[in-house]
């Protein structure tokens, strides 16, 4: 395996990143949530399709198949990535400009501009948001109060996302734009689709869903998922 090559890979795609808003939050009418879980040697991908604002549940479907790169903080986008891709295709119609992905990992927030979020977002040509519960990549003030965001900073001092403390008992999050929305719309959305709990209810519900393939899947029965 050679990284240095999977580096250049990561910044030739940080290239074609296009941090302008490609939906109108007017006119949103889905958030997708993908999050992945792994047992023995496969990985689970579980995303859901949510209506927006109410967030009910429309959709979901699950991927489970082989492990095929290793765990390489950084370079999950090689391990994660087109697993979640097959995942979504089929929770995507044709009508990508009333949608929005919301990812379990980076977006830009990544020391090479390109983490899961971007990866997705130009395999798919949609709008994505990064969502990672520890700090990746930039500089940033930890918020200290309920609903409080702050600016994550890469080091020409350029905002690339936020953090956000969604809840009054927990650690913040941090949000980053993946490709084709802004930082700003990026959080807008995100503190949208939040409720009760410190992850937002896209991601929430994805990641319930990878637990539960996972658990049906070790008892045979995973197809009533």
């Amino acid at each position: 395996m050679d990284l240095e090559k999977l580096v250049e890979y990561q910044k030739r795609l940080a290239k074609l990143v296009v941090i302008d808003d490609k939906i109108d939050v007017q006119n949103l009418k889905f958030v997708v949530g993908v999050d992945q879980s792994f047992f023995d040697d496969q990985i689970v991908s579980a995303c859901v399709k949510l209506s927006y604002p109410k967030l009910g549940l429309i959709d979901k479907n699950i991927v489970i198949e082989k492990i095929k790169f290793p765990y390489i903080p950084t370079f999950l986008m090689f391990r994660e990535g087109m697993p979640a891709v097959r995942a979504l295709r089929s929770l995507l119609d044709s009508k990508l400009s009333n949608t929005v992905v919301i990812v379990d990992g980076s977006g830009i927030a990544h020391p090479r501009k390109c983490g899961l979020a971007t990866f997705i977002a130009l395999k798919l040509k949609i709008p994505t948001i990064g969502i990672t519960k520890k700090r990746l990549y930039g500089f940033v003030e930890t918020p200290k109060k309920e609903g409080e965001a702050k600016p994550i900073y890469d080091e020409n001092g350029k905002i690339i996302g936020y953090s956000l403390k969604s809840c009054k008992r927990c650690n913040p999050i941090f949000i980053s734009p993946g490709s084709y929305i802004t930082p700003k719309t990026a959080l807008k959305v995100v503190v949208s689709c939040i409720k009760k709990y410190k992850l937002p209810e896209p991601i929430r519900v994805a990641h319930n869903l990878a637990n539960e393939a996972k658990r049906s899947w070790k008892n045979g029965a995973v197809r009533s998922i």
